[in-house]
């Protein structure tokens, strides 16, 4: 089993911070990022297993698709009423597929390449965002957090 969790967590920047010619004021600056507790490395290899036998069935249905359409063009309309039917269905399949494959990448890392191992058996996203937040709204009350880079974790070391 595993999930995906946002990692947060943020830097005071009491003096403001300067890079190339990015100026900050005095604030705090945002990281988010995500990770997942994974206890075993087989479960992530069988949703990557099942992400890919989710991928061509979405790939052979678009191709069905593709093949009632061009069908169509030549069949009359008791055919054509048929046909939509099958359409139809698929249409249905594909797009359940779809919103499980969403499922599947939110709960699981799937890109070998975007995570690296931390400690405790977490993987965390290579990758994450910077961020400052600013308030908005009619009286400054609503947060709004403005990207202003990415960050890149390259290892993690542990004390043993």
């Amino acid at each position: 089993q595993s999930q995906q969790y946002a990692l947060r967590f943020f830097i005071d920047c009491p003096d403001g911070a300067t890079r190339n010619d990015v100026e900050l004021p005095a604030e705090r600056i945002y990281f988010l990022s995500s990770c997942w507790d994974v206890e075993d490395e087989r479960v992530v290899s069988r949703a990557v297993k099942r992400q890919k036998e989710m991928e061509e069935s979405i790939q052979e249905i678009t191709q069905q698709l593709d093949i009632i359409e061009k069908e169509q063009q030549g069949n009359n309309l008791f055919q054509k009423a048929l046909k939509f039917r099958e359409s139809v269905d698929l249409v249905e399949k594909r797009g359940k597929l779809k919103l499980q494959l969403q499922e599947l990448e939110q709960a699981y890392p799937l890109q070998s390449g975007s995570v690296i191992r931390g400690p405790n058996n977490i993987m965390f996203a290579k990758e994450g965002v910077i961020a400052v937040k600013r308030l908005r709204g009619a009286m400054g009350t609503r947060e709004q957090y403005h990207w202003i880079g990415t960050f890149t974790y390259n290892e993690f070391f542990e004390d043993e």
